[in-house]
């Protein structure tokens, strides 16, 4: 596993397993099993109604509680820091655990501003290990950056080869903020999994396309997320690190981006309102 050094300093790995639209009942069994395959970061959400599943997983996988990274989200269109401790506290207990390493902010609603000096609050009591923010673009990453007294460390994006965010990556560089890919396997759509440049590709390194696809983010210096229940593509979607990418390879992946997301959730061609 190849981790990344986020702008607070803690490391986070490249690679974690995604539960949205994984059911409370079998979020612990697939956590479990994740956790054995070798994965050391989890996400969740409020919004995912599973976070009970994540931290019952987490006392019982026998994995030291340091040796994992867990995130998650608060949904809740908060205006006030009490309606947002509110949020957080309903968080913290379904998942049982006596930090988080990373919370964020799941969409620009309610107050951004109060909410994210709620989330400086708390990590700066040691609440959070880090705090970021999810699906910001331009237009309100900047309620957060102007006059936060803690950079977000990650914006977690829509982001796969046929959104690859270029844009947005460029846009956080001066913040030093990473790119973390939601749906990094664009859910399948469009024949991801079949597409012929990434078939070939993975010829040439004994690997699927799937793997290239991630393997061209991890490259690209994005922090990943794929979700499965499946053990053997939990095995396949962690197995990136044994190949690299030549730059013609790289090359032939960034054509594959057509500029637009494509799961139907929000994106840079709206504009959020508050």
């Amino acid at each position: 596993m190849e981790y990344k050094t986020l702008n607070n300093g803690i490391s986070m790995p490249m690679v974690g397993l995604g539960v949205y639209n994984i059911s409370e009942r079998k979020t612990q069994k697939v956590v479990e099993e994740a956790i054995a395959t070798g994965y050391r970061s989890i996400d969740t959400a409020a919004y995912y109604d599973n976070e009970q599943g994540v931290g019952d997983a987490v006392r019982a996988c026998g994995v030291p509680r340091e040796s994992l990274f867990i995130t998650t989200k608060i949904c809740d269109s908060c205006y006030t820091h009490d309606q947002t401790f509110r949020s957080i506290d309903h968080s913290m207990k379904e998942l049982g655990l006596d930090y988080v390493d990373l919370m964020l902010l799941h969409w620009p609603m309610g107050n951004p501003k109060v909410m994210w000096q709620t989330l400086e609050r708390l990590y700066k009591r040691g609440v959070f290990r880090a705090i970021g923010v999810s699906n910001f673009y331009p237009n309100t990453f900047s309620w957060i950056a102007e006059g936060a007294e803690v950079m977000p460390v990650v914006n977690q994006c829509e982001t796969h080869v046929l959104y690859q965010q270029r844009k947005m990556m460029e846009y956080l560089k001066p913040y030093d903020v990473a790119l973390e890919a939601w749906s990094p396997l664009a859910e399948g759509r469009h024949g991801i999994v079949k597409n012929k440049t990434l078939v070939t590709i993975g010829e040439k390194y004994g690997k699927t396309a799937a793997q290239v696809a991630l393997r061209f983010l991890v490259q690209n210096g994005v922090i990943i997320i794929p979700k499965t229940t499946h053990i053997e593509r939990m095995q396949e979607n962690i197995d990136l690190f044994d190949f690299t990418l030549s730059d013609d390879d790289m090359k032939a992946i960034q054509r594959l981006d057509t500029g637009h997301n494509v799961t139907g959730w929000p994106s840079d061609a709206l504009t959020y309102q508050v």
